[in-house]
């Protein structure tokens, strides 16, 4: 039998290098498994972006609040350069009721004390120049959200972990857990068994399948999310840029294997730029990238943007994007199944990384955390089945 463990964290992504990291640096034996790389799923395709304006307006603003304030000290926590740099995040709106939505999401969030403000479409230009707006009504602005690079974020948290005893497992799948009378004792993997007092979930889209092999059915869902890269140009635009239409979708996204094209667009410290995002429903994981989504993304950009029209792509890319159907994470303890965490699903997973590694590490050392997870519980539809 392998020599047990204190935490077995599973998903080596955002939020899974951020817990080993806690963990290890709390002096708790822990060990990282993923059934690819590092980085290997929706966080190997993310933007970077730290970003406020997205947050669920409901359950999730204290969380918001407390994650935000993590990046003032993450750089020199870390004694590692993560990219961090501060960039506005714009919000275009399109049509009256996006105006009607980001009004309301500017009011949250002043009340939060997040400094968001409504520009109109003339006020546009003053923070994205090469913005065409005759198509726009505005657009809501927070001035100092962020931008990290996901792979310096992702690596300097794995390796000061690795510094502190982190256990790494690549390449290794996770079947199913190892159950004893309603208590999680670890993992069964491909490479065989593996044991611990806590098992937590960071893993996405694939949480759903395995929630299932344990009887349970978290509405934890996916779409397939499409973006690509150009070559690199010079200063191009001052923060993130992304359609409110977002906020119009719901709960279903796209089914049937549509295609939804939004605009998503931002510019990395190199200088090659973001497009995207387009976005379908799946039953797969492929990273195939339908025909219809690159011509899609690349007219979302343009429309607004003409002056990227003549840019080279270098490439695609695909990965699974998980969400659940309020807009909150699974962020807590299973209920009847001790030894169980889950922390996945999350609005914006940049943002909130710090935080949730800290939270696991506090609630694992101590018993409790800081931030409230209540409202997070993985049952709190009480969706088990027996």
């Amino acid at each position: 039998m392998q020599e047990p463990f204190e935490v077995i964290v599973v998903g080596a992504g955002y939020v899974g290098s951020s817990i080993a990291y806690h963990l290890c640096t709390a002096g708790v034996k822990t060990a990282l498994f993923d059934r690819g790389l590092f980085a290997a799923a929706a966080s190997r395709a993310n933007y970077g972006n730290i970003q406020i304006q997205d947050m669920e307006m409901e359950n999730s603003i204290e969380m918001i609040q407390m994650a935000a304030k993590k990046f003032e000290t993450l750089e020199e926590e870390l004694d590692w350069k993560v990219g961090l740099r501060r960039i506005g995040g714009l919000l275009l709106i399109e049509n009256e009721n996006q105006m009607y939505l980001m009004r309301e999401r500017e009011k949250v969030g002043r009340m939060a004390g997040f400094q968001s403000e409504l520009l109109t479409d003339r006020e546009l230009q003053e923070v994205e120049p090469l913005i065409d707006t005759s198509r726009l009504l505005g657009g809501l602005y927070h001035a100092k959200e962020g931008q990290v690079d996901p792979f310096q974020f992702i690596w300097g948290h794995l390796t000061r972990a690795r510094q502190r005893g982190l256990r790494e497992f690549y390449g290794v799948e996770v079947t199913g857990f190892i159950e004893n009378s309603g208590r999680i004792e670890g993992i069964r993997t491909t490479q065989g068994d593996f044991y611990a007092k806590l098992v937590v979930l960071c893993t996405g889209a694939y949480t759903r399948a395995l929630g299932k092999t344990l009887g349970r059915d978290w509405d934890v869902r996916y779409v397939l999310g499409q973006a690509m890269v150009t070559e690199p140009v010079g200063l191009a635009l001052c923060g993130h840029i992304s359609s409110a239409s977002f906020f119009e979708q719901g709960d279903e996204i796209v089914g049937g294997g549509a295609v939804i094209a939004n605009l998503a667009l931002s510019q990395t410290m190199h200088g090659h730029l973001l497009l995207g995002e387009a976005m379908y429903t799946a039953e797969h994981f492929k990273k195939d990238v339908p025909y219809a989504s690159l011509p899609g993304v690349g007219r979302a950009a343009v429309r607004y943007f003409p002056a990227f029209g003549k840019l080279r792509v270098l490439r695609g890319w695909c990965a699974p994007v998980a969400h659940t159907s309020d807009g909150c994470p699974f962020l807590g303890p299973v209920p009847e199944l001790e030894g169980l965490f889950l922390a996945t699903a999350f609005r914006s997973t940049v943002i909130i990384s710090p935080l949730i590694g800290e939270t696991v590490m506090q609630w694992f050392v101590r018993g409790n955390c800081d931030l409230n997870i209540e409202k997070f519980s993985p049952e709190r539809k009480n969706q088990h089945a027996h």
